[in-house]
């Protein structure tokens, strides 16, 4: 197989308050919006990535929040397998991070990617430390959360995680979706940064077997973002993260959402409304 040549960019994404994005080959056009400059960037590269989303204090608040709720296995949402420290179901756990939904700029570049009608179908928390820090390989993100199994063509791979039916329906419907990744720490290059590989969701859904050829024809890039920041992306992107190698958190809120209804009688497992200012 042919080597993979080293072609790796580190993106940093933009601030909300900024006049342009720091990269020549990514400048805004006169009079263009951030949202529509993001979903630009989304329709193209995958992903997006910005910073700012959340102040400090909210930050400090939500990960107060997540320490009482993971001491405290709420729902019995904590999962700590293969050493991947995290809290499923999330909106259980803590319902208030349903109030991260107002972030105006947040609503409003969901309802641009997936329409105005938008829901919340997953919330999950990942937090890797020191004595929980485990790398992942290139992937897709090809599971839902349903109400219960039902026979309908095209939704297969049936599993349950944390008491949720989950399935691996098909790509046109994971191409609908928007994961939003909120991150509550800083998250530099040496702490376990996502790397994506830009353009890739543009293959579908992608067999294991070719997964290893897909890779050679796209750039790498690893998002590091600083606390409050988002990245913006479409589960259909190859992404993956190393272990860090650095003392602390790194808490990242990972929401989906979509406006698409399944087909009958599949449903989803959460569907939670945007909350717009």
């Amino acid at each position: 197989m042919e080597e993979k040549q080293e072609k790796v960019v580190v993106h940093r994404g933009f601030s909300a308050d900024e006049d342009s994005l720091p990269s020549k080959s990514m400048e805004r056009a006169q009079g263009k919006s951030l949202v529509n400059e993001l979903k630009e960037l989304f329709a193209s590269d995958g992903f997006a990535l910005v910073s700012d989303v959340l102040s400090d204090d909210c930050c400090e608040h939500y990960c107060q929040l997540v320490e009482t709720a993971m001491s405290e296995n709420r729902n019995g949402c904590v999962s700590n397998s293969s050493s991947t420290f995290g809290v499923r179901n999330l909106t259980d756990a803590i319902p208030e991070v349903v109030d991260l939904f107002q972030h105006k700029l947040l609503s409003d570049l969901v309802q641009q990617l997936v329409g105005q009608d938008a829901f919340m179908v997953r919330a999950t928390l990942f937090d890797k430390t020191e004595s929980a820090n485990w790398g992942v390989f290139w992937h897709q993100d090809l599971a839902i959360a349903v109400q219960q199994r039902q026979q309908v063509k095209g939704f297969d791979g049936w599993t349950k995680k944390a008491g949720v039916v989950c399935c691996q329906p098909p790509a046109e419907v994971m191409h609908k979706i928007v994961a939003v990744r909120l991150h509550l720490d800083d998250c530099p290059r040496d702490n376990g940064a996502l790397k994506v590989l830009r353009g890739s969701h543009a293959h579908g859904r992608i067999a294991e077997s070719a997964m290893g050829e897909v890779q050679l024809g796209f750039e790498e890039v690893i998002c590091e973002v600083a606390r409050g920041g988002a990245v913006i992306m479409n589960p259909l992107s190859l992404h993956a993260s190393s272990p860090k190698t650095v003392e602390g958190h790194r808490r990242v809120i990972h929401f989906e959402f979509t406006a698409q209804m399944l087909p009958d009688p599949l449903e989803w497992s959460y569907q939670i409304p945007l909350k717009p200012l």
